[in-house]
């Protein structure tokens, strides 16, 4: 996975997730909604064959990195529990 800074603010970025698709994309969207600071999280894919898919958060102050980050761990943390329990 290739992710790239489209455009970014004190509260929002607007990035490039290139290789992904809706299998990862709509998993962090929805672990990004379960965390209180995140206004928004949203993503696009224009076609599925030749465009790169684009990710857009939006938080109240926190810094929206911080919060795909703190979203990508927990869903770590989650598969590691689900493996462990097979």
């Amino acid at each position: 996975m290739e992710v790239k800074i489209i455009e970014m603010g004190d509260d929002y970025v607007k990035l490039m997730v290139k290789g992904e698709d809706h299998t990862f994309l709509n998993l962090l969207q929805h672990y990004l909604l379960e965390d209180e600071s995140v206004i928004v999280a949203k993503y696009h894919i224009a076609h599925p064959l030749v465009a790169e898919p684009e990710l857009f958060v939006r938080t109240n102050g926190k810094n929206p990195i911080k919060a795909i980050m703190e979203a990508n761990e927990k869903m770590i943390r989650d598969c590691d529990k689900l493996l462990s329990q097979l």
